[in-house]
């Protein structure tokens, strides 16, 4: 008989449980309809915030440049040496802003020249260079990419230049922008420096536009993040 009571008993046990359960009240639409809301928003932020991280780790850019007939030179750019300048260069590029622009000066054992179009008013940028109050680890041997300017120190925007030699560095280290190497075709940069010198119009190495070289292409090839 008590064992009799005893299954009783449990089964009443279980049976209170299952009532509690089904007469637990239903979410609401709004609850549901908030809770979603503030699950996507809590993603969008976290999207955002991983987003500004990403985009403050200095990145290692590599930007190849076609010369036709000439070849093609490959260009490191480093972003934690000139983080303004690479993504101001970086930016142009992706936008073909150099395609069909050209190499237009050329001084022995100095540096070539290109990157200039006239009829486009484009935005200066901050020079990074020691004596306008930044410092740029990167001295201008043979093989530097930098930013031409005017007088004014925050004057760059898309010219350029290349060093052919050591010895430049000691008119440019402190005063103008460098910001990457070339890593590949040195002998494409000395072809176009030898054949320009050939048809110098002035002392500076400029040459007339009929005699300047093409730059057909310039694009992203890959990039790092350190």
């Amino acid at each position: 008989m008590s064992k009799t009571k005893k299954k009783n008993s449990n089964y009443k046990a279980y049976s209170n449980v299952s009532e509690a359960v089904a007469e637990k009240p239903e979410m609401s639409a709004d609850t549901k309809k908030n809770i979603i809301i503030w699950s996507v928003t809590a993603l969008i932020v976290l999207g955002v915030f991983l987003a500004a991280i990403i985009s403050s780790i200095p990145r290692t850019y590599y930007v190849e440049m076609d010369f036709g007939e000439y070849g093609k030179i490959v260009l490191e750019l480093n972003e934690e040496d000139a983080p303004v300048t690479v993504k101001n260069f970086v930016k142009l590029v992706k936008r073909g802003f150099y395609d069909d622009l050209t190499i237009f000066r050329a001084q022995k054992n100095f540096v070539i020249q290109g990157g200039r179009n006239d009829s486009v008013n484009l935005p200066t940028i901050k020079g990074e260079f020691e004596e306008n109050g930044v410092v740029n680890n990167i001295s201008h041997l043979r093989g530097v990419i930098s930013m031409a300017r005017t007088n004014e120190p925050d004057s760059a925007s898309s010219q350029f230049f290349i060093t052919l030699h050591d010895s430049a560095k000691a008119s440019l280290d402190g005063k103008y922008a460098a910001f990457g190497h070339v890593i590949e075709g040195m002998d494409v940069v000395d072809a176009i420096a030898a054949d320009l010198m050939k048809c110098q119009s002035d002392s500076m190495g400029f040459v007339s536009d009929a005699d300047a070289i093409k730059i057909i292409s310039a694009k992203v090839i890959k990039y790092n993040a350190k």
